[in-house]
Order: C-alpha cells, then structure tokens, then sequence
C-alpha cells in the first residue's frame, strides 16, 4: 500500500529529499603565514615572476 498524494503540490516538493554536501568535508581556518608563502611563490614561478612583490595587508579598523 502507497501513502496517499498530498493534496497541495507543495507539499509534495516539501516531501521530496533534497541532496546536501556530505558531511565529510573538512572544516578549513585560516591559513598560516608559510602556507600563504608557499602558495604565492608557486603563482609567481607559473607566471614567470620570481620576483613580484606581494602586498602587505594591514588589519581593518
């Protein structure tokens, strides 16, 4: 036996699972200073520019 059809046709798109990301992923912070480093002097070796300064960012107000 089958469960009756809602009656209003939201409600069946209510009923209906709806896909998610797993749960798995992991949870990323911040990066670290020499991960920030790693990371820029990979770009700058791709682009042929070893020696590209990068900008200093300083903390909001």
């Amino acid at each position: 036996m089958t469960a009756p059809a809602p009656a209003n046709p939201f409600d069946a798109l209510l009923a209906e699972l709806i896909p998610s990301r797993p749960e798995t992923t992991p949870v990323r912070g911040p990066w670290t200073k020499a991960e920030q480093d790693a990371h820029w002097n990979a770009l700058c070796e791709t682009v042929g520019d070893t020696k590209a300064m990068r900008t200093q960012h300083t903390a909001s107000r």
